[in-house]
């Protein structure tokens, strides 16, 4: 936590000066005595109502700013906390969410140790792509509900005519692999997705930013690639591929970090009930609904899974420093790379021979 706070840094947290900017660094380590990482509450909040002059608020102001400032109820202060803290001091409303969105990927251990890392969360550029893709997949959705005048259905419309689709005959035309996420089965399908990606994409493009861009794509990429693989007879529709490379990507990073995050056991709860109710849909559908056209493949779900666990840990940042982590980032990425190309194999090789 030592050393000078750069100007970039002075930028994103929004410091009028590299003076203040300092002093938010200062002001940790001198709560912070036994240097662990975290401060108590009680000791926090004392010092902080007899030293509202330092905070240029009053007393009333302070304790508007101090109320629900654990919000784990752990009587401690980690550094996330401890920034929204001064956050709310600099009525700086949306950096309050930005941090508290950004926990949800943080282990609680690490906050304080990347200080310089914390201070890169920001609303510049904002974290749009998760926000615009999910737009975007319910106007089509919409679209072709009025188009096909079926109304809104649990398994209809399925629109098999559509540009978009992943039609199995249509190989050819390349963009189907990624331009099928736009397309959804049924109102549950697009609700499900859209939601997901949001509550799970959002934190995680907070943090990562472009990174998690291409965890997204690359899972909807590898669901596609997967299912000409090896179910080559269906359709494909959906994002369900990208939704599952970040639901792979957060389990990945609870298990790793099982001790520091925060409510893990409810996370894990949670991830497995979307999990589930999910690919029993999704088997259903594939399974026991009539008519060639709705036999929607789930095999996408498990190439988005894997495209995100392995792609999680090639691109994400990582919180960790440890010596076997460089195995492992080169084993992903031959992983990954090798993946891609059997899955072209088994789609090209019928063709050729």
């Amino acid at each position: 936590m030592s050393g000078p706070v750069s100007p970039k840094s002075r930028y994103e947290m929004n410091c009028e000066s590299q003076s203040e900017c300092t002093s938010w660094k200062r002001l940790f380590r001198a709560f912070d005595k036994d240097h662990d990482g975290f401060i108590p509450a009680a000791e926090l909040k004392r010092v902080v109502r007899d030293s509202t002059y330092s905070f240029g608020m009053n007393p009333e102001q302070v304790d508007a700013m101090l109320h629900g400032i654990d919000m784990n109820k752990d009587n401690m202060i980690d550094f996330a906390e401890f920034c929204t803290l001064l956050s709310r001091a600099k009525r700086l409303h949306l950096r309050h969410v930005i941090f508290r969105a950004a926990q949800m990927v943080v282990p609680k251990g690490k906050r304080a140790e990347h200080f310089d890392y914390l201070q890169k969360y920001k609303c510049c550029p904002p974290p749009l792509f998760m926000l615009l893709i999910s737009i975007l997949q319910v106007a089509a959705y919409v679209y072709y509900v009025v188009q096909s005048g079926e109304g809104v259905h649990v398994s209809k419309p399925v629109p098999v005519k559509s540009p978009l689709i992943f039609d199995p005959h249509r190989l050819e035309e390349v963009w189907r692999f990624f331009t099928y996420a736009f397309v959804h089965i049924g109102i549950y399908h697009v609700v499900f997705n859209v939601l997901t990606q949001l509550i799970l994409g959002i934190p995680l493009e907070l943090v990562h930013q472009w990174r998690t861009i291409l965890v997204y794509i690359g899972g909807i990429i590898s669901g596609s690639l997967l299912v000409a693989a090896v179910d080559p007879r269906v359709y494909l529709a959906g994002a369900s591929g990208g939704v599952y490379a970040l639901l792979a990507a957060h389990l990945a990073e609870l298990i790793m970090n099982w001790g520091e995050m925060e409510f893990a056991p409810v996370r894990a709860f949670i991830l497995f009930i979307l999990i589930a109710s999910d690919a029993g849909v999704a088997v259903y559908q594939r399974y026991f609904l009539s008519g060639e056209i709705n036999k929607i493949s789930y095999v996408s779900h498990i190439g988005g899974f894997v495209a995100g666990v392995l792609l999680g840990i090639v691109l994400l940042r990582n919180f960790r420093k440890h010596k076997w982590e460089a195995r492992v980032w080169w084993a992903a990425l031959v992983a990954y790379i090798l993946f891609t190309i059997v899955c072209i194999i088994l789609i090209v090789a019928p063709k050729v021979f």
